[in-house]
């Protein structure tokens, strides 16, 4: 029965008439074949159907080399001629023997001609990027130099690279700080509100579960729209609250710091220099901070403080990292060290 089941594959095979599921069946049959006798008549039906073909002398002798170069090579291994081996050969030499015969691809059945004629899938290049954060603030960096700082359970997807508009989406709350383009207008996508600007800084907060989406500015100029139309246009110290459920529209005149109060404490250095962190950290904790010598303003760090450190707790962290010392005295804080050179 599964010599007959063979003989019947192999015509369909070398007739081209053949389906993918019998093709399958037909090249597992005879590698998976118990009986010797069901590959002794797939080869005798090979043999006998094989149309002949005539070799010049030199191809000969090149294919009669490289038989004696690959089987000098098994010698040396003693392999065990098992069925299974034989079985994985004799489809080898079919497969080869296809090749051959249907090089003409306007003789190959058709689902070997889409098979063959099928372009290669390119690989997919990753084009944008994802953040999320947790239990934890950060600080995001966009590729036109903007920023946004995430709050708690937020993310944010935005383009490896901004082509002719900047856009990117929001889930959760992040305060943005845009970098002003007049040629290119800044959107922020959440939920179903879309915020855009030029140059601005505003904090959207848009949680999944939370029908109300605010947005509120803190400096420069906004624009609120649905699907359908400008909600309105929003300057520093307002917000607008937007029900996604009931499309109600509500503009409050707020103090916007409050609005940001939940990353005040939050403090970002990304790649900045000892002198540009001293002043940063005189202005939010209006204390002097002078330099003894020259040698420790260039000393660049990235460090991250989320916990409302206190000015000295952040002192000793970025002094130590940065070969400094600091002293207090009734005029301020002096730094002082042997810079980052090596």
């Amino acid at each position: 029965m599964q010599a007959d089941r063979a003989t019947y594959l192999f015509d369909q095979y070398v007739n081209r008439t053949c389906s993918p599921a019998e093709l399958q069946e037909f090249m597992t049959l005879i590698k998976n074949a118990d009986d010797t006798a069901v590959l002794d008549l797939v080869m005798d039906n090979f043999w006998n159907k094989s149309p002949e073909a005539v070799l010049n002398a030199g191809k000969a002798e090149q294919i009669i080399k490289q038989v004696i170069s690959t089987d000098s090579k098994f010698i040396k291994k003693k392999p065990d001629l098992s069925r299974q081996w034989l079985g994985w050969a004799a489809a080898f030499f079919i497969i080869c023997f296809a090749a051959i015969l249907f090089k003409d691809q306007n003789k190959m059945p058709q689902w070997m001609a889409q098979t063959a004629n099928r372009p290669k899938q390119a690989t997919q290049s990753i084009t944008s990027l994802t953040v999320k954060t947790e239990n934890e603030h950060q600080k995001v960096n966009l590729p036109d130099g903007s920023t946004v700082i995430l709050n708690n359970n937020s993310s944010i997807t935005y383009p490896k690279v901004f082509g002719a508009e900047r856009m990117v989406t929001l889930v959760g709350e992040g305060y943005f700080d845009i970098r002003h383009d007049a040629k290119k207008s800044f959107t922020v996508r959440a939920g179903k509100l879309s915020t855009k600007v030029l140059g601005t800084a505003f904090n959207i907060k848009a949680y999944t579960g939370n029908h109300n989406i605010e947005v509120t500015v803190t400096r420069g100029k906004v624009s609120v729209l649905d699907s359908q139309s400008v909600l309105g246009i929003l300057v520093p110290n307002q917000q607008i609250i937007f029900n996604q459920k009931n499309k109600r529209i509500n503009f409050v005149n707020v103090l916007a710091k409050n609005a940001i109060q939940w990353q005040e404490s939050d403090i970002f250095f990304d790649d900045i220099s000892l002198e540009e962190a001293a002043k940063i950290l005189s202005k939010r904790f209006n204390t002097p901070i002078t330099f003894a010598n020259e040698l420790p303003k260039k000393c660049r760090f990235t460090a991250t403080f989320l916990k409302g450190e206190s000015l000295e707790e952040i002192l000793k962290i970025i002094c130590s990292y940065n070969n400094a010392q600091y002293q207090t005295s009734a005029g301020g804080i002096t730094i002082n060290g042997v810079g980052c050179e090596p």
